[in-house]
């Protein structure tokens, strides 16, 4: 390091006092901070706790966990003149102050802040954070394999050199071990959509390892105008159960625009430990610029601080078991760490932080692919791979559960015997429903028939024993829909190709084929469009593609002429003369389109007023109504009908529909079914 400047207690409340009165607001550490009305609740209270310690009280349970860790970096008769430098500026200020929430710069000093009084807020908390353009919640598949971050997403971390990225559903680590049941048929050899033939039932707990392999300059942060830099990785990582560790890195001097460096071999290792299916990680680039051996002391302990935070704080009273709650907190919890660093740094020095949350779904996506690509977008841009060296990790279970409605009211939901790792797959054809689903064990797709039972006599409609689809596997759902006389089935492979089969009563499946040159991060999509089968899938940068089949081969793709961005597979259905698609965008809001038959025609229809969703909706037409579902943010299966107009969202069976994920539905003999993964 160079020109070492040590910082000093006054200097740090100095710039405690720049921060709060709003004369920083301009700076990007301000910057991160500002702009809210319910956000830094966490730094508030943490404010408000040393003021409460100064004046003579005890703090309260919250108060307590988050002065902990300003202790870590100043002793505690510093700790309360941080209490006092607030405690002036709220008075100074009537009681607004431009990076904490009047939820506690109003509060008197005799009245603490709870973790009740956080449960009140969080709902706030919460909506902020999903709002804030350097946040954002995406597929599972994407998260872990790290290609296509949505550019908007990346560079709004440029402006407030923080973001924070979550998983798509909530931790599925406790669900049932893989059904690995093969349904009395003998084992097949993987057809091109390609199992790897392995599969496990699921652990409850495995060696997760992930090292540091390099990072790619696309643009160097600089240092007094010059072209090159020197910079150093920090992180603080945890999964569950005292496994929180911090990660430095060995200094990166003379780095240049257009260079890949290496992490050495005795500084890489950024988490080795055990999980039950959750990692959180905290990880920092940082130009190294007149660090002070204070800076040093105060970073190591912030660091083991942070990863303590993760571990503990975020699994209080089941903060974790919802993906918005996760976000919310993270959010909170990142901007707490740059405002108790900013106090040691000299302005600049950090570069970009990201706040990364994976769950089980993302640590056996990461394993199977074995590495991945994360953007850290600040003064410099940089992208870190991280390669997994771990142990393989199962993919999480869901049970299959559907509900019928009857044209009046919703039948309390029915639970299948099948277990999943994707979202199933539903279309009426020949007088039977057909599902499909994806086996945990070896993520083989798995076809199963609701038909009346064979023999004299017959009898309700029953599930038929799940079969095999031909050897073909994956990590993402599958899709089906009627269209010539025939039933279609696509599927994104596990090399991300795109594959396809058609099926019969009388012939059967035919064998799968591949659409060449394609390939896609996500399950793809099919609706019947007058006489042609229309496909949609998500290319790798999470553009939209359409393909078109006429009964005898596919089109060349189409560019989506909307633009979309998306973070789930869209929605397709065909209602009176309009094609409708529907996608819930970056923005967790839901995205319509409609087409009159033609690929390449499309105008745009709004965003279809819902609750927030990061999921793939499902569309179907029934009883003379289009059926919109979506898997909201708290975890509710809801619907909408379309006949002229939206009405407005209803949850299925009230809250009684709890899927994991994105929904599935089809019209069938006069009935509407919507399946799931609970």
């Amino acid at each position: 390091m160079s020109d070492r400047v040590k910082t000093t207690e006054p200097e740090r409340l100095e710039r405690l006092r720049a921060l709060l009165s709003g004369a920083r607001s301009k700076d990007r550490v301000g910057r991160a901070l500002g702009g809210i009305e319910y956000g830094n609740v966490l730094l508030g209270a943490m404010l408000h706790g040393a003021d409460r310690v100064r004046q003579g009280h005890a703090p309260t349970d919250l108060e307590q966990l988050l002065l902990g860790a300003l202790r870590t970096v100043v002793p505690d008769a510093e700790a309360q003149q941080w209490g006092r430098v607030y405690r002036e500026a709220v008075t100074g200020q009537g009681g607004r102050l431009p990076v904490v929430p009047e939820t506690i710069t109003r509060r008197p000093v005799a009245q603490g802040y709870t973790l009740a009084n956080l449960r009140q807020d969080v709902n706030n908390v919460v909506a902020e954070a999903l709002a804030a353009p350097n946040v954002q919640i995406v597929d599972p598949r994407v998260a872990a394999a790290g290609q296509g971050e949505d550019p908007v997403f990346v560079e709004a971390m440029r402006e407030t050199g923080f973001a924070v990225t979550a998983f798509a559903r909530p931790s599925a680590s406790q669900a049932a071990a893989a059904n690995a049941e093969d349904g009395g048929q003998a084992q097949e050899e993987p057809a091109e959509a390609g199992a790897d033939g392995g599969g496990s039932p699921q652990a409850a707990s495995f060696r997760l390892r992930l090292e540091m392999e390099s990072f790619y300059v696309r643009r160097a942060v600089g240092d007094a105008g010059a072209s090159k830099d020197e910079i150093y990785w920090t992180a603080a990582a945890a999964a569950g159960g005292g496994t929180g560790r911090p990660f430095i890195s060995e200094e990166f001097g003379g780095v240049k625009a257009g260079q890949t460096r290496s992490f050495s071999s005795s500084k890489k290792v950024l988490f080795d430990g055990q999980s039950s299916g959750y990692l959180g990680l905290s990880i920092h680039c940082w130009e190294a610029d007149q660090s002070s051996d204070d800076w040093w002391d105060a970073l190591v302990k912030a660091l083991n601080d942070a990863a303590a935070a993760i571990d503990r704080f975020m699994m209080i009273d089941n903060f974790l078991g919802f993906v918005p709650l996760w976000v919310g907190m993270a959010f909170e919890v990142g901007k707490m760490f740059l405002f108790i660093m900013e106090a040691f740094r000299n302005y600049d020095d950090l570069s970009c932080q990201r706040t990364i949350g994976l769950d089980q779904q993302d640590l056996a996506v990461l394993a199977h692919y074995g590495q991945t690509t994360w953007h850290f977008n600040g003064d410099g841009h940089h992208e870190l791979k991280v390669k997994y060296a771990g142990d393989p990790v199962p993919f999480p279970v869901g049970t299959l559960r559907y509900a019928v409605w009857n044209g009046g009211t919703w039948g309390a939901p029915i639970a299948l015997d099948f277990e999943s790792m994707t979202p199933p797959a539903l279309a009426s054809y020949n007088g039977v429903l057909h599902a499909l689903f994806v086996r945990p064990a070896d993520k083989v797709v798995m076809w199963t028939r609701l038909e009346a039972p064979v023999g004299v006599g017959g009898g309700s409609p029953v599930w038929s024993k799940p079969e095999r689809l031909g050897g073909d596997a994956t990590l993402y759902a599958p899709a089906l829909a009627v269209g010539h006389g025939k039933l279609y089935y696509a599927v994104t492979g596990q090399d991300k190709g795109l594959y396809w089969r058609t099926y019969t009563k009388a012939g059967g499946w035919v064998p799968a084929s591949k659409l060449s040159g394609y390939g896609s991060n996500y399950g793809p999509t099919l609706a019947t469009v007058r006489d042609q089968v229309w496909m949609v899938h998500v290319s790798g940068d999470q553009s939209l593609f359409l393909n078109t089949h006429n009964g005898t081969s596919w089109s060349s793709p189409h560019d989506d002429v909307l633009e979309w961005h998306v973070g789930a597979a869209v929605a397709m259905a065909t209602y009176n003369a309009d094609t409708w698609k529907i996608a819930s965008g970056m923005d967790s809001k839901l995205h319509a389109g409609t087409s009159q038959g033609h690929p390449r025609q499309w105008q745009r229809r709004g965003n279809v007023a819902s609750d927030p969703t990061n999921w793939s909706p499902a569309l179907t037409v029934h009883d003379g109504k289009m059926w919109l579902f979506i898997r909201s943010t708290d975890g509710a299966l809801q619907a909408s009908t379309f006949n002229g107009a939206w009405s407005g969202f209803q949850k299925v069976n009230p809250g009684a529909a709890k899927p994991m994920d994105a929904p599935a539905a089809a019209s069938h003999d006069s009935k509407l079914y919507v399946m799931y993964r609970h």
